[in-house]
């Protein structure tokens, strides 16, 4: 079974995962295939160069983030470039994944994290959604403290996604992680129960 798990910026997905990994779900992290394909001479990495500049590389020919999501946030057709690049290679690689999982356990509750997984067309791709929706200023307060983000990077990034109550309204279950991590907690166990019974 494929579980997507989403949201939008600053609403918990990964600590979400992380409770799933704990019950025994396999988790992919999207961020973390997508820092893995854009390392120095790969195709991601070329295609970004290429596009967005050497500017946006470190003294290392790393990707330097900070520089890159500046330049792709401050323009929608940027941004879009961006994901055009990375979206179809991650989904390849979660592909890839899932194929090497299904041998191993084909009866393995597999957890994707995938931040934009609305807006890249992932739903046909996943069993069951989950939307980890939380208050705005909830949001804010975590971005901040978890990315060191400001508050107008943070509103620039949450205003650059799909609006979270559209999400909500698209998804099997919804995680309100707006209060305590208990609270988030009882309610990934609560849907995680449901679905081993499927």
């Amino acid at each position: 079974m494929i579980i997507g798990v989403t949201g939008g910026f600053g609403t918990g997905k990964t600590t979400v995962a992380k409770i799933f990994k704990k019950r025994g779900a396999v988790v992919l992290d999207a961020d973390v295939i997508a820092r893995r394909l854009t390392e120095p001479k790969r195709i991601a990495w070329k295609k970004i160069r290429d596009y967005f500049g050497a500017g946006i590389l470190n003294k290392d020919e790393t990707i330097n983030r900070k520089a890159l999501a500046k330049k792709a946030f401050s323009d929608g057709k940027c941004l879009k470039k961006l994901c055009d690049i990375i979206h179809p290679l991650v989904y390849r690689e979660i592909e890839r994944q899932l194929k090497k999982i299904k041998k191993v356990n084909p009866d393995a509750i597999v957890v994707l994290d995938i931040p934009l997984l609305l807006e890249s067309g992932g739903r046909s791709k996943v069993d069951k959604l989950i939307v980890v929706s939380s208050k705005r200023d909830a949001q804010i307060k975590r971005a901040s403290k978890n990315l060191g983000f400001s508050r107008s990077q943070i509103l620039q990034r949450i205003k650059a996604q799909m609006p979270l109550r559209d999400k909500v309204r698209m998804a099997d279950f919804v995680i309100d992680n707006s209060g305590t991590l208990d609270s988030t907690k009882k309610q990934a166990i609560r849907i995680w129960k449901a679905l081993v019974r499927m």
